[in-house]
């Protein structure tokens, strides 16, 4: 008798479990939806757990299903590194790079070493997930993702990882060209943040640096007018509106930004961020780790 749980079955729970939905899920997969949903019951059955909630729109994990699907990724992740070390013993630079950036706008840090790899390697397989630290840190340490690429000052919170800082960024407050503050003499930090605020929609607000310097100027805590991750939106906003966005960036990139925008540098007082890969102790890094991480070190510089 076939045994109900397998690799291909873990993989279609997961895959349901991130799209909260049989019928999304079964397209993903290439397969019907009847046939999913035989799958997992006879999954369940065979567990003898009820992994979903069937709900009159999609669906939902249940504790158990949590459970289930948290091991899952796991499995699935040592599987996939287990052929990349394989393929890399053989001197093939295959396999899948699992790829988190934290918050979501330090991809922009990974898209040179990104495209290295894509042209150099084309038989290399690449996912990209973004979101807050808080959200894939936990996915690091469970083999869901091979690496985060993300801001020291985020990742280091996270003492179960081991962190790599490639380069420096310098922080600057980015307000529209012509903002009343662009004509005060001095400026004060408190000025600053006491206009609208946006922060990127991957960085959980109290857990921002921001959120720190709103707490030491005896201000309430910072409430976000806006949330975008998407940078053109983000720019539209800043130009339509008096609110100020953190940044943080090369000195160079900060420079350019400067001659389109209003940049008020070192008067909010942010810690030091470096671009940093992180990576889980507990799991070895592949060929593929290595070098994805040696490309962003030749693009990003000493």
């Amino acid at each position: 008798m076939r045994p109900q749980l397998d690799l291909k079955r873990m993989r279609y729970i997961v895959e349901v479990a991130r799209a909260e939905a049989i019928t999304s899920a079964a397209q993903t997969l290439s397969i019907t939806q009847p046939a999913l949903t035989r799958n997992i019951a006879e999954v369940e059955e065979e567990l003898g757990i009820q992994i979903f909630h069937r709900l009159p729109r999609g669906i939902e994990l249940t504790e158990e299903g949590k459970a289930f699907v948290v091991r899952a990724k796991q499995i699935l992740g040592d599987v996939d590194n287990l052929v990349s070390e394989m393929k890399d013993n053989r001197g093939l630079p295959t396999g899948r790079l699992k790829i988190g950036a934290a918050p979501a706008g330090y991809v922009s840090y990974a898209r040179g070493a990104l495209e290295d790899l894509a042209r150099e390697h084309p038989g290399v397989s690449v996912e990209v997930s973004t979101g807050s630290a808080q959200a894939l840190c936990p996915r690091l340490l469970h083999g869901d993702l091979n690496v985060i690429v993300g801001s020291s000052s985020y990742l280091e919170k996270w003492r179960e990882l081991e962190l790599h800082r490639l380069t420096p960024l310098d922080s600057g407050m980015l307000m529209r060209k012509g903002h009343p503050l662009s004509k005060v003499s001095p400026l004060h930090e408190v000025d600053i943040l006491k206009c609208p605020v946006l922060l990127p929609a991957s960085v959980e607000p109290v857990y921002s640096d921001t959120a720190q310097r709103y707490a030491e100027n005896n201000l309430p805590p910072v409430q976000p007018r806006y949330a975008v991750d998407d940078w053109e939106l983000t720019t539209q906003i800043i130009n339509a509106t008096d609110a100020f966005f953190p940044l943080t960036n090369t000195p160079e990139n900060l420079d350019a930004l400067a001659e389109s925008f209003f940049v008020a540098r070192d008067i909010v007082k942010m810690p030091k961020h470096f671009v940093s890969i992180a990576y889980s102790p507990s799991r070895p890094k592949t060929a593929l780790t290595e070098l994805f991480q040696n490309l962003m070190q030749a693009r990003l510089g000493p």
